[in-house]
Parts: C-alpha cells; sequence; structure tokens
C-alpha cells in the first residue's frame, strides 16, 4: 500500500472520529489527495479496508505458527486490535452501512478478499470447495464477532476473544482444520 493511500485513510478515520459518512462532500474531501481510483465514499470506505489489511500484514509478524484454529484466532483477534485503535470511526462506518445496507452489496468482494487473506495467514487454503465453505464459515464468524466487538468497551476485548473462541469450537465440529 503506498503512502498516499495510508494518508487518505488515516485522514478519512481522523475524520469519521467527529463526523458521520454521510457528511463527507467527496470532492472537497479528496481536494490536494494524490490517489487515484478513489471517486466516492465507498472507494474512501474500500481504502480504509485496505489500509486495515496493510497493518495486519505488518502485525502478522509476531505471531508465531500453531494450529490453523489459533492461528485463525489470533489473526482475527489482532485484526479486532486494529480496529480497536479507530472504534470511534469504525462505529461510524458500521452504524452508516446499518442504515444503508444496498451499499454494503458494493463492499463485498473486498471483504471477501479482506478475509480469504486472513485464511491465507492461518495456512487455510481457500482454493476449490472446501476452500470456498471455509472462507464463508470465515466470513460468518469474522462479522458475528464483530457485533460483539461493537460493545466490548473493555481495552482488552476480553467478551470479544471469548465469543469469538466459542463460534471458533463450535465451526470445528463443521469444519476440520488441517
Amino acid at each position: 500500500m503506498n503512502q498516499n493511500k495510508i494518508s487518505l485513510a488515516k485522514k478519512t478515520l481522523k475524520y469519521l472520529e467527529k463526523k458521520n459518512l454521510r457528511d463527507i462532500n467527496i470532492k472537497n474531501f479528496l481536494l490536494n489527495t494524490k490517489v487515484p481510483n478513489i471517486n466516492n465514499k465507498v472507494d474512501l470506505i474500500l481504502n480504509i479496508n485496505d489500509f486495515f489489511d496493510f497493518q495486519l500484514k505488518k502485525n502478522l509478524a509476531n505471531i508465531e505458527q500453531s494450529s490453523q484454529r489459533d492461528m485463525l484466532f489470533e489473526i482475527m483477534m489482532a485484526r479486532f486490535d486494529i480496529l480497536n485503535e479507530y472504534r470511534v470511526s469504525v462505529k461510524n462506518i458500521i452504524n452508516h452501512f446499518i442504515s444503508k445496507p444496498q451499499v454494503v452489496l458494493k463492499l463485498i468482494p473486498k471483504l471477501i478478499e479482506s478475509k480469504i487473506l486472513i485464511a491465507t495467514f492461518a495456512n487455510i487454503n481457500p482454493s476449490g470447495i472446501q476452500g470456498v465453505i471455509k472462507i464463508k464459515i470465515i466470513f460468518a464468524l469474522y462479522y458475528l464477532t464483530l457485533f460483539t466487538w461493537l460493545n466490548d468497551e473493555n481495552e482488552s476485548l476480553e467478551k470479544t476473544m471469548s465469543v469469538l473462541d466459542k463460534y471458533l469450537n463450535n465451526i470445528e465440529k463443521f469444519i476440520k482444520f488441517s
């Protein structure tokens, strides 16, 4: 991810600490910005998602290799820790899209890419029928856990960790981590 995109993501997240996404005048907001292919608010959110993926990649250098299940837990919690750094902004984004669910459809391909990235980091092969099923399960698991994260005001994210662990235990019955 280049520095211009990182700067734009940080600028957008900073703006969303105080204001709502609907308040962004895209033309004025992008003035003096050197990021191509950012034309609307959805593009801004996709850029933020790329920024979170970029941050996750940087943070994964510290995660030790272990079982797929344990790595998936660690990687997803690392992602929630990143979201936690921008809690107010992320909550504003989520609330915006809750009120406009039709717009979420435009985000789904990129959100799936992020879950494929998470699976790959956890040494889960996303290829083939089994891979597709695992990605769908990871996608659902992530967003179910996100709703717990939204209400987990504890900085250590104890509730989020507990729920994620419970969900992982439940899905182990349906898919084999190998």
